[in-house]
């Protein structure tokens, strides 16, 4: 965990707050960092996966920000694996680790949670990179319900957001009903260039007592995912004032 707190907001701002998700392939393509520059200049979020934490580029991306990773796949003295910067300091953080079974190699899942302005409620972030090479689909439910069972136990918001390698069908319904059972719905786009495979999309960012403000893709060459860019607010029954034109935490 890296940050400097003194500089750096201990909570996200619960009536607007961006959001940025991408698999960004390693970092292979040496344009990746100029186009997420492009897409977002330091989003209070930034949900990846196959990242670094050695990567030069976030002292430039995300200077201020606090970076929690876990390992996934790792080479030498480079692994690579799921990683949130945020502009608020974790509360908490922890992570879940799978296995690819055909390769033994692991599949990592992030949770951090984050304080909010206006209310004593947090926010759970869940950053995902699904298990890609299976027969059927047990494995990666297993994955999917490790997290499912954090996010049932977590009272406030949530985001659940990354890779799944939902590129077949049952994958895809699999993944819909544990969802739908933890009260989470998945973000549509105005613009949806996220990468496809089979007509079936790989990424997603499903949310929970949260309002969309605007949500968008980017159709980029600089891996093989496209970003996703989100700005949040808390839902108003979230956000209550007292009378005296302060804000108080909801009940």
């Amino acid at each position: 965990l890296e940050g400097t707190s003194s500089s750096v907001s201990r909570e996200l701002d619960s009536r607007d707050f961006s959001v940025v998700n991408w698999n960004i392939q390693k970092g292979q393509d040496p344009d990746w960092a100029h186009d997420l520059a492009k897409v977002h200049n330091e989003p209070d979020l930034l949900i990846v996966q196959e990242a670094s934490p050695h990567h030069d580029a976030w002292e430039t991306l995300a200077p201020q920000h606090f970076q929690s990773f876990s390992e996934g796949f790792g080479l030498g003295r480079n692994p690579s694996g799921v990683m949130t910067l945020s502009s608020a300091q974790p509360l908490t953080e922890c992570d879940l680790v799978s296995l690819e079974p055909w390769f033994g190699t692991r599949k990592a899942t992030l949770v951090t949670e984050y304080g909010l302005t206006d209310t004593d409620r947090t926010l759970l972030v869940v950053n995902i990179h699904g298990i890609n090479f299976t027969f059927g689909v047990r494995d990666l439910e297993n994955q999917f319900r490790k997290a499912q069972a954090i996010i049932a136990a977590h009272e406030g918001p949530v985001l659940f957001s990354g890779d799944f390698n939902t590129w077949r069908g049952k994958r895809a319904q699999m993944l819909d009903e544990l969802v739908k059972s933890v009260g989470l719905t998945p973000l549509e786009f105005s613009a949806d260039y996220r990468k496809r495979f089979l007509g079936w999309p790989l990424g997603h960012i499903y949310k929970r007592g949260l309002d969309t403000i605007h949500a968008t893709t980017q159709d980029l060459s600089s891996s093989d995912h496209n970003p996703m860019s989100v700005r949040f607010r808390l839902t108003d029954e979230q956000i209550l004032t007292d009378g005296q034109g302060r804000f108080a935490a909801a009940p």
